[in-house]
């Protein structure tokens, strides 16, 4: 990666909507330069996607929770992967080390509905062994910041 790739990626990390000619003035490339560059960074993985980041509070989800969860057995944990992965409300899933293997971010509409997903759809799914759920209070930092981009 040389330094004006690192700096287009720096620059869409800010912000995804920027034009290919916003990114050519910023970085002394044409448009077509730009973009060319931008399906190599594509092609090579380097850019997994483009989103746009929504508060969930907007949707109705005013709940946020860690589940940490403990699943016996490698088909077992496959299994509640499919499921978790399957789950409108959960937002990320981490394989981590520790007493818990899993570490699931989810959002629900309010403590009754998170109630509700971790009696009725995470504990029970085969295997599961235990959940340790962590209510988030607040979040000073709950959104996504680009690493630095170095050449």
């Amino acid at each position: 990666m040389d330094p004006i790739d690192a700096k287009i990626l720096n620059l869409l990390q800010e912000d995804c909507s920027r034009s290919l000619a916003e990114l050519g003035r910023a970085v002394g490339l044409s448009t077509s330069g730009v973009n060319e560059r931008l399906k190599r960074l594509r092609a090579r993985g380097d850019i997994r996607a483009y989103v746009a980041l929504v508060d969930p509070q907007a949707l109705g989800y005013a709940t946020c929770a860690f589940v940490q969860v403990a699943v016996e057995g490698q088909e077992n944990e496959q299994a509640f992967l499919a499921a978790a992965m399957d789950m409108l409300e959960v937002q990320e899933i981490h394989h981590v080390s520790g007493e818990f293997p899993l570490l699931l971010k989810l959002w629900a509409r309010d403590i009754a509905h998170l109630e509700d997903l971790l009696n009725n759809t995470l504990k029970v799914q085969t295997g599961v062994l235990r959940v340790q759920t962590s209510v988030v209070l607040s979040s000073p930092k709950d959104h996504v910041t680009g690493l630095n981009a170095k050449p």
